[in-house]
């Protein structure tokens, strides 16, 4: 038997990870510029120091709020033995043995997982994924011994 390897994260990943993040900087980034640098008499609206601070303001908390949360997810592949965890510029491959535990939370649309590793790795002790369910269950499927490593929340309520 071949040792075939699946994707776990949704491909929905990439689109978060990178396009958001540098569309989103981009654009309001460009704003933002345009709001402080922009002679008032041009835009008179931001002639007023409050406005210019808020947009700067809004701009460094979205700023954070990606880089805290969906620029740190991973794109994650499993085969019989390892894991894979990637951040689409550099992959790692780790044991699943190395794996302590596995959470999930579940935001109704897609679920979240949070696999905490038995030591820090190069992506950090907590890496964190969106779940592609179907390429998971498949992954059972095929590796039933591996269902040890990911008790998950939803695989138990639809019947693993």
């Amino acid at each position: 038997m071949e040792n075939k390897t699946f994707r776990l994260s949704s491909n929905f990943t990439l689109v978060l990870k990178i396009f958001l993040p540098t569309f989103w900087i981009v654009f309001f980034g460009m704003f933002c510029l345009m709001a402080i640098l922009l002679p008032g008499d041009t835009m008179p609206f931001f002639r007023q120091p409050i406005v210019r601070l808020s947009i700067l303001i809004l701009f460094a908390f979205f700023l954070l709020l990606f880089y805290f949360t969906i620029m740190s997810l991973k794109r994650v592949d499993a085969s019989k033995e390892h894991i894979f965890i990637s951040n689409y510029f550099k992959a790692y491959r780790y044991k699943l043995v190395d794996i302590e535990t596995v959470k999930e939370l579940d935001f109704g649309i897609t679920n979240v997982v949070k696999l905490v590793l038995k030591e820090k790795g190069k992506m950090g002790k907590k890496p964190f994924f969106l779940l592609n369910s179907a390429t998971f269950k498949a992954y059972l499927e095929m590796y039933p011994e591996n269902y040890q490593y990911f008790t998950l929340k939803s695989m138990s309520q639809s019947g693993k």
